[in-house]
């Protein structure tokens, strides 16, 4: 019994820890699960799709305007009274009671066209809320990405300050020794001290950077600041090899047509050109007054009263059925429809410059994407170019200190020289990544 209480502790004390190690193990977020924790929770995301449900609502609204409105009532009551004579004889008490019930049903024959324009109004604003709700996640998408690599380049960033410290802290202990051995003075233990100090503060300020990044990307795709996050992928690359710009160097004929790609695939521009035909059956809304209006209706009733204890005695006696056709014809309104016809009118321009304008917006956005990712690479080549010098330039200065043919201060501005040039390579990988989204979204080919 005692072996079987102590098995039993055991392996309890074991799940436990097992539970506790897991729950406080960090979370791996690569950037597929990112983008997708984004699109289910980032605030402006949800908002688009809250939009689309209302928008989604008024087009069935607007069918029922085909629809007859049917309706039913009844009526149940009674009075009872006293009566006397002049002479002061009271005559019998009266008793009267009723009930009725009736059924009708409406249905507009004609309103100018209102109905049918209201429908196309409400699916046109429907259509562009649902182009409205997919722009709006490649957006998303877009910014997740960006805040991502903005993780990675500041981590290795991070790094790379890190070993430029570790590298500098070996080299003050080598230069104290020296000094003390008589090989080298004071002034190249001070020097190599002040590029220790000033290695302490960019590592700080690259920590700094590194938390904020992080903290940035995890706010924005909705998840809480506070927990704890692995932030890493290995399928993107940290080293471009081949550069496949294919937009690149365009002709202005290419770009002609890469707008017009742009043009059929931004959902933005779609949206907007759905809500030009809202505006104009907006229009044909606000000219339906100037129209008559043709409404037919029907109904059925039933009702009784009755002098005795039961007033549905002869409820089924009287009956009714009626129909109708009615016909209006407005002949002044006070010149409201007119002001409704102008009100509808200036919505339509007004839509139809915000077209052109959304037209140009894609232009130029497409033009400065495509210039974006044409510097992004050529910053690239020239990175990759100056490391390989730097390189090359620390090896030589390192080997001349340490056969005593050069200085302290040679060999800390080719270390400085190294890490500026490291830092510029790492930068203009991140930088060519996210000009590469950049042109996905302008081009409206942004996965979601």
């Amino acid at each position: 019994m005692k072996k079987l209480l102590t098995t039993i502790a055991l392996t309890l004390f074991l799940a436990v820890g097992a539970f506790a190690q897991s729950t406080s193990q960090p979370k791996l977020l690569t950037l597929s699960r990112a983008v997708e924790i984004a699109l289910e929770l980032n605030p402006t995301v949800r908002q688009a799709q809250n939009n689309l449900e209302r928008e989604q609502a008024s087009v069935l609204s607007s069918y029922g305007n085909f629809l007859p409105s049917v309706s039913i009532s009844s009526n149940w009551g009674g009075n009872s009274g006293e009566s006397f004579l002049p002479n002061g004889q009271k005559l019998p008490s009266t008793s009267v009671r009723s009930f009725s019930s009736s059924l009708g049903a409406s249905m507009t024959v004609f309103d100018g066209f209102s109905n049918t324009s209201t429908l196309n109004q409400a699916s046109s604003n429907a259509i562009s809320s649902e182009f409205g709700l997919s722009r709006t996640r490649q957006n998303v998408v877009y910014q997740t990405r960006r805040l991502f690599y903005e993780v990675l380049r500041t981590r290795r960033l991070l790094e790379v300050a890190e070993s430029s410290l570790k590298y500098n802290q070996q080299q003050l202990e080598r230069v104290q020794e020296t000094a003390r051995l008589g090989s080298a003075s004071l002034v190249n233990v001070y020097q190599q001290q002040s590029q220790v100090g000033q290695d302490e503060v960019r590592l700080v300020q690259a920590q700094n950077d590194y938390d904020n990044a992080r903290a940035n990307l995890v706010a924005y795709i909705g998840l809480d600041v506070t927990e704890t996050y692995t932030i890493e992928d290995s399928t993107i690359p940290t080293e471009l090899t081949q550069l496949n710009a294919a937009m690149e160097k365009s002709t202005m004929q290419e770009f002609r047509r890469l707008v017009e790609t742009a043009l059929g695939s931004r959902l933005d521009y779609q949206a907007s050109k759905e809500n030009y035909h809202a505006a104009e059956s907006g229009v044909t809304i606000a000219r339906s007054g100037y129209y008559p209006r043709i409404t037919a209706s029907t109904g059925y009733g039933l009702s009784g009263n009755n002098r005795t204890i039961s007033e549905f005695d002869d409820f089924k006696n009287t009956r009714s059925f009626s129909w109708g056709l009615s016909f209006s014809f407005p002949i002044f309104s006070g010149f409201r429809t007119n002001q409704a016809e102008q009100a509808a009118l200036v919505t339509k321009k007004n839509s139809e410059v915000t077209l052109q304008d959304t037209e140009r917006k894609i232009q130029v956005e497409l033009r400065s994407a495509l210039l974006q990712l044409e510097f992004a690479e050529k910053n690239y080549d020239a990175a990759v170019k100056s490391l390989q010098y730097q390189e090359q330039n620390l090896k030589v200065n390192q080997e001349k200190y340490n056969v005593g043919s050069g200085t302290i201060l040679d060999l800390l501005f080719a270390q400085n020289n190294y890490n500026s040039a490291l830092t510029s390579k790492i930068n203009a990988v991140y930088q060519y990544l996210s000009a590469k989204s950049n042109l996905e979204l302008a081009l409206g080919s942004i996965q979601q």
